[in-house]
């Protein structure tokens, strides 16, 4: 449940797109739940409203190397902070 379709693997992919973030999620508990996966984290970047500055429960996330991101991509659909987190790949 929670787990949707991830579009084509670009190759040499370092980047990927997470979604339905709790709105509680920061950095730390970003890296911490990749971290599950040993894949750590080079650089967080979260997408606000343009207008309030609210965060919009998604944003990406920047491995060190594609190892890490393929191992990242496996925690779609797993919860963080009580939600299903909706990951995908990107460039």
């Amino acid at each position: 449940a929670g787990k949707t379709a991830m579009s084509e693997k670009p190759e040499g992919c370092l980047k990927l797109f997470i979604g339905n973030l709790n709105y509680e999620a920061g950095q730390e508990e970003v890296e911490k739940f990749f971290a599950s996966v040993e894949s750590e984290v080079k650089t967080v970047r979260f997408i606000h409203h343009k207008d309030s500055g609210d965060p919009k429960g998604c944003g990406y996330v920047e491995f060190w190397n594609t190892e890490a991101c393929d191992k990242a991509a496996t925690l779609n659909g797993k919860k963080l902070l009580g939600r299903p987190i909706r990951i995908d790949w990107t460039d």
